[in-house]
């Protein structure tokens, strides 16, 4: 991140399965922060006719409720292990997940600090859309025992494999921490990341 003062900062939020992303934005946003997940759009734009009309084309209509919607769980089933279905999917996503991030941090008041979890921040290369990127990272026994009530360990394999490196996020994040430990030990790193996101504010002097 650069030395020049702005009037909001936005900051990505990224790491790998389990590592505890989803508590850390909880947290950036209990110190003020405006927080958002990109979960959350895909979610929403998984309600959305025309996407879920596209989706049904690819996939069958069977992936589609009676709502209208896309379900997530038939969806998953149709990708798992299909890495070429996959990449369709996350090139009819990540632009428009993109775009609403975009659109999201322009509507930031003054001094405020926005902070978005992408899990995929990398791999979507969206790093482009922040002023500074954080992530957490833990250990893969610290992640699986963390992920066992949303993955079984086939699954949580194979997530890994489309993961960018925990190196590549690393080297390209500025602030990283490793969340080996306790809830007490992320709130204070991120008490500090979003201290030194506030530094660059332009009435935080």
């Amino acid at each position: 991140m650069t030395q020049e003062r702005r009037k909001v900062v936005a900051v990505g939020l990224t790491g790998g399965i389990g590592a505890g992303k989803s508590t850390a934005l909880a947290l950036f946003g209990e110190l003020g922060a405006r927080t958002l997940s990109a979960d959350k759009i895909v979610h929403d734009l998984y309600r959305q006719r025309g996407m879920s009309a596209e989706i049904a084309a690819h996939f069958g209509a069977h992936v589609v409720d009676e709502r209208g919607f896309v379900d997530r769980v038939r969806l998953a089933h149709e990708i798992r292990g299909r890495v070429d279905r996959l990449r369709w999917l996350e090139s009819l996503t990540h632009p428009r997940v993109a775009e609403r991030i975009r659109a999201w941090i322009k509507t930031a008041p003054p001094e405020t600090v926005s902070v978005v979890e992408v899990p995929l921040l990398f791999e979507a290369d969206l790093a482009g859309l922040f002023d500074m990127v954080v992530t957490i990272e833990a250990g893969e026994q610290v992640r699986r025992r963390r992920s066992v009530h949303s993955f079984d360990l086939d699954q949580f394999a194979e997530f890994e494999i489309l993961q960018a490196s925990e190196e590549r996020r690393v080297e390209g994040s500025d602030l990283v921490f490793c969340n080996n430990g306790t809830v007490d030990d992320l709130r204070r790193f991120v008490c500090e990341a979003y201290q030194h996101a506030r530094a660059f504010l332009v009435g935080d002097r």
